[in-house]
């Protein structure tokens, strides 16, 4: 039963200032643990997961013990040196929801960033091969279910190995950058162009075997021809490639089958003198 002495009690401005810092608390607790719930799922690093974890666990402890605290309140005196426990406690919890906000930035931030390192190639600009897997996966599927058709090319550098014994290795990079320009410049833009390892490339595109057949020419004809300026292209000599071309039929059941097909149709260019583009069912 409330009296008159214990209402002046409740209302002495110890026990209002430590009333408002635990419901303060409390409610910041809460936010911090809807925080750190948002966060959990997008985290891929272990470290950060188990962090935010943790800190859920502690945040549940905290405003449980803050909600305890308003209850108990109401039947004891205050003092300032209990608010100030309150305002510790307050500020402790929000630096929790700091360092939450911090892990979910570096997160997003570095995450993304070791995204496009393993995405990009980092020597040509081109996507790598496991982002070509990825993507081919799905154009694949797209292409299969609306019965459209879509190619693919494998070329090769030839002799690269010689060119690079020849001139070196910063001249062999410079010769696959220019490769690249010369796939750029041949392919359209809805093409997905990769360095699939070493000086092999690879272009998965829309349309049949003819108009695979017209790319793949036209990047053969542009390196053979525009390398043999040698001012112009700071090559050490003029450059060929060899291409293979195979297109999506119902046998083809993965991305690493279409490549072979591809593949093979390459190492028949090769067998037959180079500088040259092979197609099954062609030439």
């Amino acid at each position: 039963m409330l009296t008159w002495e214990s209402m002046a009690n409740v209302l002495a401005l110890p026990h209002i200032f430590e009333i408002t810092f635990d419901v303060l608390t409390a409610a910041v607790g809460c936010l911090v643990i809807l925080l750190a719930l948002r966060l959990a799922p997008a985290l891929t690093l272990s470290a950060h997961r188990l962090a935010i974890w943790i800190s859920i666990v502690a945040a549940v402890l905290i405003v449980a013990a803050q909600v305890a605290e308003v209850l108990a309140d109401f039947s004891r005196l205050s003092t300032l040196e209990d608010a100030a426990a309150d305002v510790a406690e307050l500020i402790a919890l929000c630096f929790v929801g700091l360092a939450l906000h911090q892990i979910g930035r570096a997160e997003k931030v570095e995450i993304s960033s070791l995204r496009r390192a393993a995405n990009v190639d980092h020597l040509t600009g081109l996507v790598s091969r496991s982002f070509f897997h990825r993507a081919a996966e799905r154009r694949i599927e797209l292409y299969k279910r609306n019965g459209l058709p879509l190619a693919c090319a494998v070329l090769d550098v030839d002799n690269f190995k010689s060119y690079n014994d020849r001139y070196g290795h910063r001249s062999g990079d410079e010769a696959l950058r220019y490769v690249v320009r010369v796939l750029r410049e041949s392919t359209r833009a809805d093409d997905v162009v990769a360095r699939y390892g070493g000086e092999e490339f690879v272009v998965l595109m829309g349309g049949d075997i003819e108009d695979a057949i017209e790319v793949a020419e036209r990047v053969r004809h542009g390196v053979e021809h525009e390398s043999v300026t040698e001012n112009e292209t700071h090559l050490g000599s003029s450059l060929t490639v060899s291409v293979g071309v195979a297109v999506l039929t119902e046998d083809v059941a993965s991305v690493e089958q279409l490549v072979e097909k591809a593949d093979d149709e390459l190492y028949r260019a090769k067998r037959a003198g180079k500088n040259r583009v092979a197609a099954a069912g062609k030439w």
